[in-house]
């Protein structure tokens, strides 16, 4: 473990961890960065900070966290204010930033996950980070996107999500292509407007995955066309035609553990 103070914006060290902010700077260093109080306290908990960032006036503050990461033989690196808030990405930064190590987001399913939810092509980060959080909550098993869904280790998809980002595993793959297999196991409600009433859907099998689509354009063609989705609807009694992604989400998933399934 390493306690380091560091003054200087140009330090090769803090342009580094700035580069994490960005989809390819987390990619190359395999790192992301988790702001703030509550995201740094969940990082340390779940055991992904390699390095924990403090401003220097608020070591009294943050002395919980400080004495969390030296029991944990996680280096800890003090800046001052002006330094620290260059690295994040918060309007209003805390003062405390876990440099986290970037998980692998998996291929491929592992044939455990009995509830889970697809993203395709979930754009807004914040939607990403609010349906895992809503995983998290419901106690589903993980989350599976597509290469157009957001980033779920962007800033505002980890703001969002609350800290379940360290809990729920993230796969990736080929939507149809892992729809299809999951159909013998699963079954798959997949929002549409011309759908059935979902409150009044049937379980057959002992899985289930629920599809949530891009917010302008929906679930894509290629989705609807795997063998075994049902296509259902979440009643729209006022003017609204639709709604917001991670809020239908949200009444989908916790529909389900409402009936226990």
């Amino acid at each position: 473990m390493k306690e380091l103070h560091i003054t200087s914006l140009q330090n090769a060290q803090v342009k580094a961890w700035r580069a994490l902010k960005d989809s390819k700077g987390r990619a190359a260093q395999r790192l992301f960065l988790a702001e703030g109080d509550h995201m740094a306290g969940e990082a340390l908990k779940e055991n992904f900070v390699k390095t924990l960032l403090v401003d220097e006036s608020a070591t009294e503050r943050y002395a919980m966290h400080i004495n969390t990461a030296r029991e944990k033989d996680v280096d800890i690196c003090l800046l001052p204010e002006h330094v620290l808030s260059s690295v994040c990405d918060a309007r209003t930064p805390q003062g405390i930033v876990a440099v986290c190590n970037l998980p692998e987001i998996k291929k491929g399913l592992n044939g455990t996950e009995r509830l889970l939810a697809a993203l395709d092509g979930v754009q807004d980060p914040g939607n990403v980070g609010t349906i895992l959080r809503t995983l998290d909550a419901a106690g589903f098993d993980a989350m599976l996107i597509n290469a157009k869904t957001a980033d779920p280790y962007a800033p505002k998809a980890l703001r969002a999500s609350m800290g379940a980002v360290f809990r729920i595993p993230v796969y990736s793959a080929d939507l149809p292509e892992a729809l299809t297999t999951l159909a013998q196991t699963h079954d798959l409600y997949a929002g549409a407007l011309d759908g059935g009433p979902f409150f009044e859907r049937k379980r057959t099998k002992p899985g289930a995955c629920v599809i949530i689509g891009n917010e302008g354009q929906g679930i894509s063609q290629q989705v609807y066309a795997v063998q075994g989705i049902e296509k259902v609807k979440l009643p729209m009694v006022g003017g609204a035609e639709s709604l917001n992604a991670s809020v239908a989400a949200g009444i989908m998933i916790y529909d389900i553990v409402r009936r226990g399934e």
